[in-house]
């Protein structure tokens, strides 16, 4: 490809590596938040839930606390990942092309890979804790509701 034909590729190359960057900080901020709106729920003597509502608003905080783990796994990932890939160009620049340059190449992709599927864990984990607890609240609420 030439120069010309390449800059938009990585411009928006670059684009979505940014948001990336911030659906995992989004993600893993919603999910500190959630879990901090449970506690405060807990903590509220009124806030008596029942039967099966005890097990699913469990479920809603667990799957919350594992998305946010997965979050700052993911933020961590990311980070050895910007790191080994200035290595690289940092080679290239320098035009050292050895073994250890298709290490890190090598490297670099499975923790794209990684981060890629820490994310999807992490989208899932939050949207199934936020259900989770939407579904509590509505049945806990459900004198005011209906």
């Amino acid at each position: 490809m030439t120069e010309a034909k390449e800059e938009p590729f990585i411009r928006w190359q670059g684009r979505s590596l940014e948001y990336l960057s911030y659906a995992i900080n989004l993600f893993l901020g919603l999910s500190i938040g959630a879990q901090g709106f449970e506690m405060s729920l807990l903590q509220d003597s009124q806030f008596n839930l029942m039967g099966w509502q005890k097990c699913v608003f469990v479920l809603s905080l667990l799957s919350l606390l594992a998305a946010s783990g997965l979050g700052v796994a993911c933020v961590l990932n990311r980070v050895k990942d910007f790191r080994d890939t200035t290595a690289i160009a940092r080679k290239k620049s320098k035009e050292e092309y050895d073994d250890e340059l298709d290490e890190l190449r090598e490297i670099v992709g499975i923790i794209g890979t990684r981060t890629r599927n820490l994310f999807n864990w992490q989208a899932w984990l939050f949207s199934i804790g936020v259900l989770l607890l939407v579904l509590v609240m509505v049945a806990f609420k459900s004198d005011k509701l209906f």
